[in-house]
């Protein structure tokens, strides 16, 4: 068959082919090489010849004489073949790696180093404008439903797309595909270690940066390509080894995660998790509030206790919490450098940090409870507690609390949705009691609504059950005798016999219950406190040291300082000085407002209540007397304040105890 005659520029092209076509003979291993070299020094000009021919006529390139050829000639013609991609000729970077939806993947990443990926538009969860309705869009939480439908400006009501006009119809159908919310987040959950001084290095410390692309004309975003980016040009710089970043999208996403140039001072690497979502952030972290407080400390140990978990105290909704608790607390001392230093809104920094912390010598415990009051009213529902234990006297802690990831997203009333990558909370810290004259008790049998620290001696220190006991059988021998002259009331009899239609005997037995527990274990403060709503205790015991405190003048001739408000604590706790928080007086208040009036219950007045009881402050960010449920509102990290927390009253004296008690 005689051959066409080739003009210049096929020439070149048919040249071109041979030269590609060894070097991909070459590059393939299952092909030998003798084959290679026959191919190029015997070539089948027939089967090569139609190989050109057909390039040329299969519109995959421009025609000679076409103003696509024309102009790509001139400008300087670069063959583009469907057959020959582009990374074949030469490939500076490796691919994007590709992500899959609602899971994160694991890198270690050096200095000076930028890993790429993609997450491809075939994941996107594209809606149809037709299919969707608007109020299912906002339902979402997409703040223009319209927009995020793809209608624009265009507005369509729900069930009525019939009337719709048929060019409207059309112009609808062009923007049918929609867009996709895309949130792309990321943890740092390992980093580089300081050479020299630890302080100094906390103030520049070395973050990663997340670069944002959809443009198909950069791929591979970074700090060398900042050309056509979502972020800008800094790219999204990571903070406390969080990063996040959302967008809107019918495209694929391609990500840059680059690694910083390290100072002098410094070695190692990062190892960070990225990950993309089309339903809400896989990471997630709470700047607005820490989700806990602070209830009480003493020099070993704290007690916290979070916001409500759920809006309901049924049993089955509290055995759910209890088969699977997702909440943790993790901390670490203040004042010090350690690994998690910079990755404080990080969860896997801070879970797998807290785990190997040689320095590290305390627990926390976690479980739930639902003892507490929720704030601001008396419903009992179920909240995540924390004690930790084997702690520092008069040392500053910094305090994490998170939930812990799951496939299965988790959400809690004015928290939000957790993901997989679980949700880390604002950091907080707190001190702890610098002298052993207080405890922390909770979770008592009988006194269930204490929880807070109470007048104590070293030799309880590590035995709780001891000191408890001790307190526990005097209230429950006052509350027998108690429940001895109410039993005398008619209560179970007709409305028009009873003592009160608004309340009933069971509201006089929990009043004074709570009020009992609260006197006989007063809410106890270090001796060096200086709130003005403090009141001196023991000030003439000495401390466990042998020392004795600085008498305060005006204090040292009064009975009432130099002894607790209970003998029994003198004469079988034997705690150091310390200060009390007195009992709200409204707790004596509804003792005699709920029980029957010939139980002979009364509030003292004047001078002697001042002695007795304190007031509740105007301002709810500020603690002045003890109440059942009074916790301490955790700041930021950084500072923290007392909050009384305004719980239903439950107030009361009883005059079978008062002149012991109160005096």
């Amino acid at each position: 068959m005689q051959r066409p005659r080739l003009l210049p520029l096929q020439s070149r092209l048919l040249a071109y082919l041979v030269a590609t076509g060894a070097c991909i003979a070459l590059w393939t291993p299952s092909l030998p090489l003798v084959h290679a070299a026959e191919v190029l020094v015997t070539p089948d000009h027939d089967a090569l010849d139609s190989l050109a021919l057909h390039a040329f006529t299969s519109g995959d390139i421009p025609h000679i004489g076409d103003e696509a050829f024309d102009r790509e000639e001139s400008d300087g013609y670069e063959p583009e073949f469907s057959y020959l991609d582009r990374s074949l000729i030469g490939r500076q970077t490796d691919a994007p790696e590709p992500l899959k939806n609602n899971e994160k993947t694991e890198k270690d990443i050096d200095p000076e180093t930028t890993l790429h990926f993609v997450f491809e538009k075939g994941q996107l969860r594209l809606r149809s404008v037709v299919d969707v309705p608007l109020d299912a869009l906002e339902a979402r939480g997409i703040d223009n439903a319209s927009d995020e439908a793809g209608l624009g400006d265009t507005t369509l009501v729900p069930g009525k797309e019939g009337d719709v006009g048929d060019d409207e119809m059309g112009e609808l159908a062009k923007r049918q595909a929609g867009s996709s919310r895309v949130w792309l987040t990321a943890n740092t959950c390992r980093q580089p270690m300081p050479n020299g001084d630890a302080k100094e290095a906390r103030k520049n410390h070395p973050q990663l940066v997340m670069y944002v692309s959809t443009s198909p004309r950069n791929k591979q975003p970074g700090p060398d390509a900042t050309q056509d980016t979502l972020t800008n040009i800094t790219g999204v710089l990571f903070d406390g080894g969080y990063a996040s970043f959302e967008l809107n999208t019918t495209s694929d996403v391609y990500i840059g995660i680059g690694a910083p140039k390290l100072e002098e001072d410094w070695f190692g690497s990062w190892h960070f998790e990225l990950a993309a979502s089309t339903d809400g952030p896989y990471h997630s972290y709470d700047d607005a509030t820490p989700f806990l407080y602070m209830i009480d400390t003493d020099s070993e140990s704290t007690l916290f206790i979070s916001q409500n978990l759920s809006s309901s105290n049924d049993t089955v909704e509290v055995d759910r919490w209890r088969a699977q608790n997702p909440f943790h607390m993790y901390a670490f001392p203040d004042g010090e450098w350690t690994p998690v230093t910079g990755l404080e809104r990080s969860y896997c920094a801070l879970k797998e940090q807290f785990n190997v912390n040689a320095t590290r010598n305390f627990t926390i415990d976690t479980s739930i409870t639902t003892k507490f009051n929720k704030i601001g009213g008396d419903d009992n529902m179920p909240k995540s507690q924390f004690h930790v234990r084997n702690l520092q006297s008069a040392k500053t802690y910094n305090g994490f609390v998170v939930i812990e990831g799951s496939q299965q997203p988790l959400t809690i009333p004015g928290t939000g949705t957790t993901r997989g990558g679980g949700r880390v909370f604002q950091a907080f810290n707190w001190t702890t009691k610098a002298d052993d004259s207080c405890q922390v008790l909770f979770d008592l049998e009988f006194c269930d609504m204490v929880a807070y620290a109470v007048p104590s001696n070293t030799k309880f220190k590590l035995n709780d059950s001891a000191l408890a006991e001790i307190y526990e059988n005097q209230a429950r021998t006052y509350y027998d005798n108690f429940n001895k002259s109410l039993a005398q009331v008619a209560c179970d009899t007709v409305s028009e016999a009873q003592y009160s239609l608004a309340v009933t005997c069971e509201d006089c037995a929990k009043t004074y219950k709570n009020w009992l527990c609260m006197v006989l274990m007063p809410r106890c403060e270090d001796w060096t406190a200086t709130d003005p709503s403090l009141v001196p205790r023991n000030i003439k015991t000495p401390f466990a040291n042998g020392s004795l405190p600085e008498m305060i003048p005006g204090f040292n001739d009064s009975a009432a300082f130099s002894q607790s408000r209970n003998p029994k604590i003198d004469s079988e706790i034997e705690p150091g000085p310390y200060k009390e928080l007195k009992p709200c007086e409204d707790m004596c208040f509804d003792i005699v407002r709920t029980c029957p009036a010939q139980m002979g219950f009364a509030c003292p007045n004047g001078v002697q209540r001042m002695g007795m009881y304190g007031q509740r402050d105007e301002n709810p960010d500020r603690l002045t007397c003890s109440f059942p449920g009074a916790v301490v509102k955790l700041n930021a990290k950084g500072g923290s304040g007392m909050l009384g927390v305004h719980l239903p009253t439950i107030t009361s004296i009883a005059g079978l105890v008062a002149v012991m008690l109160l005096g």
